[in-house]
């Protein structure tokens, strides 16, 4: 990276409402589902007819687990429009994502086509999983702003963004790219200089080719390989990484233990790093060995349980991480370069040890019916049903530390997505009724509570609603504070019989 390149005044993160995503293949329409998910508008660019056909269906796809990882509350998924013209698609925006196939060609053609169209202070990310940006940035005429911004497949989901910039490229753009990446709730890496492959990628690579020259010399077959991942060490990758995993193998010793006692091993002929020759044999294999490990599941289910156990997997990570009093933090050989950068890691409320903490219990909301809630009928209105369970709401919300002082505070509140009430009887003037709430579940960002209404012991309404946490500035979830975090923790969790009901 050139750090001779004048900086651009680039504009705020905060202050981006509309990004652009080149490309609405599986990397570009994952982008955009993720952008839509954080409540931006999206414009996509694609010359393909099909475009916006597959695009919904991406989506369409991507949602449901998008929003089981606490998205923005809110956020339009139908924000988005397909364009074919270039200039159109970057008119305004605050932000570019290019994802076009990995051809070197068409990079430089494509990032020099957006450069010239673009405003100039808007930063231009690629998607590259294979060319550095100072090759691909040969054509371009303003070159400082572009920037390699290298995600995971799906994107909507793996948290993971290496972030690197050419020889020509302005520290201030990576700065910038990874800021607003951060901002956007991804793990960033922001590399300090160009590496052939990037970090993951190669890690990757290098267990990729390994195991095509085990099936090639008949060592091990897809399914021994696959499973040898995920019922072994894939299992502790989520909590360490393959380096930590060493030095806890070392014992009390840790790494030095490892290196000292084993290190000679690591000239031992267990692995062969240079890529075997893919003959048809060896690619009819792998191929077959697939399609045995797959089974009667097609592509989409096989997606679909990945993304579950994703899902899954973020949490438990999250949980333990909560418990812990640690965080996800973006990481660089030289963290003053990226001071200022850091990702929030997810928080998913869990019941707190009582050997830790004293159990907490949600308090009884009360209230007397009055005559402005009685209805033509001589019955409390179905409206003011909702006004109670909505006090009882405020109650709760006081309980847990998110009280008026808080919200006026930190400019922070708690907002009702969803919602469901049965009714149950009939309430006159008068009538003394109890709320007695449930916290059914809570995560980083939103908390599911149920709620029984009683009069005289006798049930006579039930609600359930999801409540998201919301920064009413930028209007985005927000994870609750940590005090609020540790007090949802200390609440038991339960869920009564009816929870759940579908109308009817």
């Amino acid at each position: 990276m050139s750090a001779a390149v004048t900086a651009q005044p680039y504009p705020d993160v905060a202050s981006i409402t509309t990004v652009t995503c080149i490309g609405a293949g599986t990397i570009g329409g994952g982008w955009a589902a993720y952008f839509l998910a954080q409540g931006y508008t999206v414009r996509v660019w694609d010359p393909a007819p099909d475009a916006a056909e597959k695009l919904t269906r991406l989506i369409d796809a991507a949602w449901p687990a998008l929003a089981e990882l606490d998205m923005v509350a809110g956020a339009d998924r139908h924000a988005w429009t397909v364009h074919t013209d270039l200039a159109e698609a970057v008119a305004g925006t605050g932000f570019v994502q290019e994802s076009a196939p990995e051809d070197l060609e068409l990079k430089r053609s494509l990032l020099a086509s957006i450069d010239a169209v673009c405003d100039e202070h808007v930063v231009i990310g690629s998607s590259t999983s294979g060319y550095s940006m100072t090759e691909m940035a040969v054509d371009a005429r303003h070159p400082e702003r572009l920037v390699v911004g290298h995600p995971f497949n799906p994107p909507y989901l793996i948290p993971l963004v290496e972030v690197v910039g050419g020889e020509s490229t302005a520290v201030a753009a990576v700065d910038w790219a990874a800021e607003f990446y951060t901002r956007i709730g991804k793990s960033v890496i922001r590399m300090d200089h160009e590496v052939p492959g990037f970090i993951a990628n190669r890690l990757q690579e290098a267990q990729w080719r390994e195991a095509l020259h085990m099936i090639d010399h008949g060592e091990a077959t897809v399914d021994q390989i696959d499973r040898s991942i995920t019922d072994g060490p894939g299992l502790r990758w989520p909590f360490q990484g393959p380096m930590l995993t060493f030095h806890l193998a070392g014992g009390e010793g840790g790494m030095a233990h490892m290196l000292d006692h084993f290190g000679p091993s690591l000239k031992s002929p267990w692995t062969r790093l240079d890529a075997p020759e893919l003959t048809q044999k060896l690619r009819d294999d792998v191929v077959a060995g697939c399609e045995a490990a797959s089974g009667d599941k097609t592509i989409p289910d096989l997606i679909a349980t990945r993304d579950a156990g994703i899902i899954a997997l973020r949490r438990l990570t999250a949980d333990l991480e909560a418990a812990d009093g640690t965080q996800r933090r973006t990481t660089s050989a030289d963290a003053s370069e990226a001071e200022g950068v850091s990702t929030e890691t997810e928080l998913r409320g869990q019941p707190a040890p009582r050997s830790q903490s004293q159990p907490i219990e949600l308090g009884t909301y009360r209230t007397q019916v009055i005559s402005d809630w009685i209805d033509y009928n001589g019955h409390m209105s179905e409206a003011f049903y909702v006004l109670i369970f909505g006090f009882a709401t405020d109650q709760v919300m006081d309980q847990i530390g998110l009280g008026q002082k808080h919200r006026e505070a930190h400019s922070t509140s708690l907002y009702t997505v969803e919602s469901h009430i049965r009714y149950l009887d009939e309430v006159g003037l008068g009538v003394q009724v109890e709320v007695i709430p449930t916290l059914v579940s809570a995560g980083s960002k939103k908390m599911h509570l149920a709620y029984e209404m009683r009069a005289a012991g006798q049930l006579i309404a039930t609600e359930e609603i999801i409540a998201v946490h919301v920064d009413q500035k930028s209007g985005a979830a927000a994870p609750f504070p940590s005090d609020v975090s540790e007090r949802l923790r200390r609440i038991g969790f339960a869920s009564p019989d009816w929870v759940g009901r579908k109308l009817g």
